[in-house]
């Protein structure tokens, strides 16, 4: 599988590119002891990071991001007008990683042309938006309409870090430097969630009104068309359906997973089944002869629910 998705990971990064931009427009310096941009490589790992990001935050909805299904809608996009609520929320926390990874790479100093002279070096998404929109263009109505959406995020996902610029014999910090940089990847992540829950559903046909566009806000992902009930699965086996999916009785941690029995289950038309299943693990291990390990072998019952 691991094999597979670099495959895939591959395949969305060709399909994806167009003209290399050159950094050095936008950033001030560059060394030999750093590498080219190469968006081929950016955009895998980018990648990576956002479907494991997905499929962390739909753990337990219907739709859980199977990673074929996110590939194939990053790498043959629906058109504007036929968007459903994955299409924006994939393409959203695709364009972020990206962003994301471009940005903190080029502050850290990885890529050639980026960063600054000072250290430690502010994070500059702006001129890293500029970069991911000449590399993959602007999209029309919708997708565009988004895309500034993520990009007014990221601008205001920054946060202030310092770091000692300056101690005494003591180690006592005397002198600070701070800069802005971007919050963690994870909380971006959490953010395009709940836009992705609270997105805006439109009507196709006023899609191309200038005016609409104007009066929709820059916190606010737009979709077009209502999303499959994703309980069966797909032809082309981009989503499994639910039936066999794990769910949790147990109260959780969120909401989804405490609903999950009803959402994957009962919604769906299936019910739901309980069982034992026997786990071994290593317990009261000591040292014998003060150099070997010994073990006993523990036996737990685990209560898993399920939907069939």
């Amino acid at each position: 599988m691991f094999y597979t998705l670099q495959i895939l990971l591959s395949l969305a990064s060709m399909t994806m590119s167009a003209h290399v931009a050159d950094p050095g427009s936008y950033y001030r310096y560059s060394t030999q002891f750093q590498a080219p941009l190469s968006w081929d490589s950016l955009i895998a790992s980018s990648l990576e990071r956002a479907i494991e990001s997905c499929q962390q935050s739909f753990k337990w909805q219907r739709w859980n991001c199977p990673s074929v299904d996110f590939i194939k809608r990053r790498t043959a996009p629906s058109e504007a007008l036929k968007l459903n609520r994955e299409d924006v929320y994939v393409a959203s926390i695709a364009m972020a990683s990206i962003v994301h990874t471009l940005t903190t790479d080029c502050a850290n100093g990885v890529i050639a042309g980026c960063g600054c002279k000072d250290t430690p070096c502010a994070h500059e998404p702006a001129k890293a938006l500029q970069l991911y929109e000449q590399h993959f263009g602007l999209g029309v109505g919708a997708i565009a309409h988004n895309q500034r959406v993520v990009g007014a995020l990221l601008e205001q996902s920054m946060e202030q870090e310092c770091h000692c610029k300056r101690q005494d014999a003591q180690g006592k910090c005397l002198e600070e430097q701070c800069v802005q940089v971007l919050k963690p990847f994870d909380i971006v992540a959490q953010e395009l969630q709940q836009m992705y829950d609270d997105a805006i559903q439109l009507d196709g046909t006023t899609s191309n009104l200038k005016i609409m566009w104007q009066n929709i806000p820059l916190d606010s992902l737009v979709y077009m068309e209502d999303s499959p009930n994703y309980c069966e699965p797909e032809a082309s086996g981009r989503w499994p359906g639910t039936r066999g999916r794990q769910c949790s009785k147990t109260g959780g941690n969120s909401m989804e997973e405490r609903l999950s029995c009803q959402q994957l289950c009962r919604v769906c038309g299936f019910r739901v089944r309980s069982q034992h299943v026997r786990h071994e693990r290593r317990c009261n291990c000591k040292l014998v002869w003060g150099f070997r390990l010994q073990c006993d072998v523990c036996v737990q019952l685990e209560r898993q629910y399920s939907c069939y």
